[in-house]
């Protein structure tokens, strides 16, 4: 297989006429998607190939035709959230430099606010030309995500067509999707986890349902929606899969056609995963690990036998496509409770960081692990074996610091808070102008009255002292970036 447009011509022969998505009443067939997809394809000139489109990337089912239009064009897709601030789209533009620009009618406004002066075209624009689609072949560019890192600066993280077909292969291999599962689509497809769901369904034959925002803040109505649309797997963010969990849901409504539920992108609480599996044990639960420079995952843990509130969920073992290797001052760790940091060797790894000629050499690197030179990403994620050879997520090197004479992992600091039932989900940052440990974290609505001091004093007996956080912030709200997942760079401006 050269590259993913396959995946859709292979379903076009075995289910047309079958929805491959859908979000409310608006849905479309496989061969709606294709036929549709070659005829906006036909606008976009010839001399444009392997080129950035920009698509901006609303919450509906017509996004699937954008992307694909830009494949049967010879180019690859950027997809791009149309409500982010303007200057961060303009400066995805800056540095994507794209000739084309997709959208709606309703995206058309934005063009009056940023400097593009290239084709926007949208789906008004099909005419009944179909393209003459160019051979792609697996070296070829898919698609470009960007992720603001450590910085907030926009980078792009580019994915080639064999890379998501790698993982595509070893993904289903390893659970078993099938054309009859239906995919609740939590992930907005300006979000590269959005790109499980969607080649999954291109792979398999599934179909995709988009999830109305509105119903994640009105869990049981969230849960009656699943049930209504007979969907069978979700792969969520653990935030999300938490508000289900902590509105005490599974006491009105359970879920009826779910099969599969998995998580990823950050550390799911084991206290809010154990109401899941309370409720419902015959689920089957998987612990996803990746990252942006990878497509898809490179590591899974299926979750097996009873967990303390209190336990860290494993990270678990790598994909079959994947080899992963802890590093500690270059040497390879191989003992368990020794943490280093996670270096990736797949064929899933991205092409590159866009225009970034420096930071690609400084992530992607040619390494010996002892069998040879390889390529490698070095995750800049630290981790550690458990007793049973499970890897086991540490910490960022991001959030690391040095306090008080000692190396400190703020995600094990906030692992023990999370498991506090006083305490709703919670985020750990350091101060570095008064060197201070800072906790900033929501309350159940059982334990509003609750102080700070007394939070520190529920923490104590779990940390040692110099990992104690000096201050104890109580928040309504934390802040959620457009993911799902709690925004770090937002509450920096909190401490």
């Amino acid at each position: 297989m050269q590259n993913v447009l396959e995946y859709l011509d292979s379903a076009v022969q075995q289910f047309p006429n079958k929805v491959a998505i859908a979000m409310k009443e608006e849905n479309y067939t496989f061969s709606q998607l294709k036929n549709l997809s070659r005829r906006l394809a036909a606008q976009i000139p010839c001399n444009i190939r392997k080129s950035p489109i920009i698509v901006f990337a609303n919450r509906q089912a017509n996004v699937a035709i954008l992307f694909l239009a830009t494949l049967y064009s010879g180019n690859f897709y950027v997809p791009v959230d149309p409500d982010m601030p303007y200057e961060k789209i303009q400066a995805i533009i800056d540095d994507a430099r794209p000739r084309v620009i997709l959208g709606d009618d309703e995206t058309r406004n934005l063009l009056s606010m940023i400097d593009f002066e290239g084709l926007f075209l949208t789906m008004q624009s099909i005419t009944d030309k179909l393209c003459e689609y160019p051979q792609t072949e697996k070296d070829a560019p898919l698609y470009m995500v960007y992720t603001s890192g450590s910085t907030g600066k926009p980078k792009g993280v580019l994915k080639s067509h064999g890379a998501v077909i790698s993982y595509m292969e070893a993904y289903c291999d390893t659970f078993g999707f099938a054309n009859d599962d239906i995919i609740g689509n939590q992930t907005p497809f300006f979000f590269d986890a959005s790109a499980k769901d969607f080649y999954l369904m291109l792979k398999t034959g599934a179909t995709i349902e988009i999830i109305p925002t509105e119903l994640f803040s009105m869990p049981p109505m969230l849960v009656e929606y699943l049930n209504e649309k007979k969907i069978t797997f979700i792969s969520w963010v653990p935030t999300a899969l938490s508000i289900v969990a902590q509105l005490r849901t599974f006491t009105y409504v359970l879920p009826t056609t779910l099969r599969k539920v998995f998580f990823v992108g950050e550390v799911m609480p084991m206290k809010h995963l154990n109401k899941w599996r309370q409720a419902l044990p015959q689920l089957e639960y998987v612990n996803l690990y990746g990252s942006s420079e990878i497509a898809g995952i490179s590591c899974y843990y299926v979750v097996q036998g009873q967990f303390e509130d209190s336990d860290v969920l494993p990270m678990g073992h790598p994909l079959s496509n994947c080899k992963i290797y802890l590093i500690d001052d270059d040497k390879i760790v191989t003992e368990s409770n020794h943490i280093g940091e996670i270096f990736v060797v797949s064929d899933a790894l991205a092409l590159e960081y866009y225009h970034d000629i420096e930071k690609t050499s400084e992530c992607f690197l040619q390494k010996d692990f002892g069998e040879g030179i390889v390529r490698c990403f070095k995750t800049g994620d630290l981790a550690q074996y458990d007793d049973d050879g499970n890897l086991v997520f540490a910490s960022r090197v991001d959030y690391q610091i040095k306090h008080m004479g000692h190396r400190i992992e703020l995600g094990e600091i906030e692992a023990v808070a999370n498991s506090l039932p006083e305490i709703q989900r919670c985020c750990c940052l350091y101060d570095n102008k008064k060197s201070k440990i800072v906790l900033l974290c929501e309350i159940t609505r059982e334990c509003e009255s609750i102080t700070g001091q007394q939070i520190q004093s529920l923490l104590r007996p779990k940390l040692s002292s110099y990992m104690l956080p000096s201050r104890v912030i109580k928040m309504d709200e934390l802040p959620l970036n457009a993911n799902g997942k709690i925004d770090r760079q937002a509450l920096k401006l909190q401490i």
